[in-house]
């Protein structure tokens, strides 16, 4: 068996190296219209998850001093959501850790006022 002539190949062109390096192109989130939302997927934010979860726990444990902690997470939180509409999903999350955080720093300055008063009686006595 008899292969038939190659046909008469060309040089391959000449590869030119960039005259800079370009970095990777980072897509961002295209905003929405007036009633649709933004294109892509909302993230969730990680301080809102934080604040939630410290907010339960004080609040059901009885960890009480974890309660500042997590209002001020949560705080922070709903404020770097609402700064970047369109970003994050969870601003529901990062409420429900501040409400949870508030309720626990006020049973834990009414805690810390009752043992004061106490002490106080304790020692007029």
């Amino acid at each position: 068996m008899t292969y038939p002539e190659p046909t008469q190949y060309r040089e391959p062109t000449q590869h030119r190296e960039p005259t800079q390096h370009r970095e990777p192109t980072r897509y961002q989130l295209q905003p929405g219209y007036q009633d649709l939302p933004a294109y892509g997927v909302l993230r969730d934010h990680s301080q809102a998850t934080v604040a939630l979860v410290l907010g339960v726990v004080a609040f059901c444990t009885g960890l009480l001093f974890l309660s500042p902690i997590a209002w001020w997470l949560g705080r922070q939180a709903v404020r770097e959501i609402d700064a970047t509409p369109g970003v994050y999903n969870n601003r529901s999350m990062a409420q429900a850790g501040q409400i949870c955080g508030l309720i626990g720093t006020v049973l834990l300055g009414a805690g810390l006022l009752f043992v004061l008063v106490t002490m106080v009686f304790v020692v007029t006595i």
